[in-house]
């Protein structure tokens, strides 16, 4: 098995450990202490590295791809915060504190583990864990890939301007996981809102 390797990457990275990184010679993963065998496909080691998916990023903060896999639209809104203020004049003043973001995405028939997505990026089972992780219940970075920038160059590595631009501390304002379809891995619909700090 193979993954498409995406020229322009994912949309969305999540700065993470990555607890449910899979040993791409055995396809296992340990969670909670316990080895589980992911059910599905198996991948090489080259394919594994070639995805940034090797098994010695596990402990290793970094931003994690999340996949592509059936994604619907990334939608960025803005949310101004400000106060408008009538004069006695008539005249209209206007008292800008700040511009913050809201990032909403969702995806259909996601599977579990990554090993069974089209990309081989963080699925629904690393999403979960993330959520419900730690890290999940409070603020957290991201990173987008808008435009024909390259992941590695601009987005993976550390430093740069064009990462500064795109980076993003967020909350968790909603998070949905809702099992579709079960078999010998399970596929969700997956729904999360983040919001600017």
């Amino acid at each position: 098995m193979s993954f498409e390797n995406l020229p322009k990457g994912s949309i969305l990275y999540i700065e993470s450990t990555d607890p449910l990184a899979m040993d791409p010679a055995n396809n296992q993963f340990v969670y909670g202490g316990a080895t589980f065998t992911a059910p599905g496909q198996k991948y090489s080691t080259a394919v594994a590295s070639r995805n940034i998916l090797a098994y010695s990023d596990k402990l290793n903060t970094k931003f994690r791809r999340v996949s592509e896999h059936n994604r619907s639209e990334f939608s960025i809104s803005t949310n101004r915060i400000e106060r408008q203020e009538r004069m006695a004049n008539g005249f209209l003043r206007k008292y800008f504190v700040a511009d913050k973001k809201q990032f909403s995405v969702s995806w259909d028939m996601l599977p579990s583990f990554r090993n069974e997505s089209a990309d081989g990026a963080w699925a629904a089972e690393d999403l979960k864990s993330f959520y419900e992780s730690t890290s999940g219940k409070t603020s957290f970075r991201i990173r987008i890939n808008p435009g024909p920038f390259d992941q590695v160059l601009n987005l993976e590595q550390s430093g740069g301007v064009l990462q500064d631009d795109y980076t993003y501390t967020v909350i968790f304002t909603s998070c949905n996981f809702t099992v579709v379809k079960r078999g010998i891995q399970a596929y969700w619909n997956v729904s999360i809102t983040m919001e600017e700090v």
